[in-house]
């Protein structure tokens, strides 16, 4: 369960990125992105996806006793749902 959490967050980062790019009233915090992401932005947000992926499988391949693997997973998830929740306060104007 904590997996497809982790990857959900992950594609609602994207979305609600991609969101407020859309409204012009944001721009990428990250000047080594902000150009190729306005360029290219479906070949920015889909590397991000496949590094959130590798990531996951990285996790799960982790040779470490269940309850440690499951505690890392925990704290990569939550920490995950962080970017998504931040863009959406955001776009709503509550930050």
């Amino acid at each position: 369960m904590l997996c497809l959490i982790f990857l959900i967050s992950q594609l609602l980062d994207v979305i609600t990125t991609q969101s407020a790019f859309m409204t012009h009233r944001f721009q990428e915090g990250n000047p080594w992105l902000a150009d190729i992401t306005n360029r290219y932005p479906f070949l920015v947000y889909g590397a991000k996806l496949l590094v959130a992926a590798a990531v996951l499988c990285g996790l799960l391949l982790l040779r470490l006793r269940w309850r440690l693997r499951l505690a890392v997973l925990s704290v990569f998830t939550l920490a995950s749902l962080v970017a998504p929740l931040t863009n959406a306060m955001r776009i709503n104007g509550w930050m």
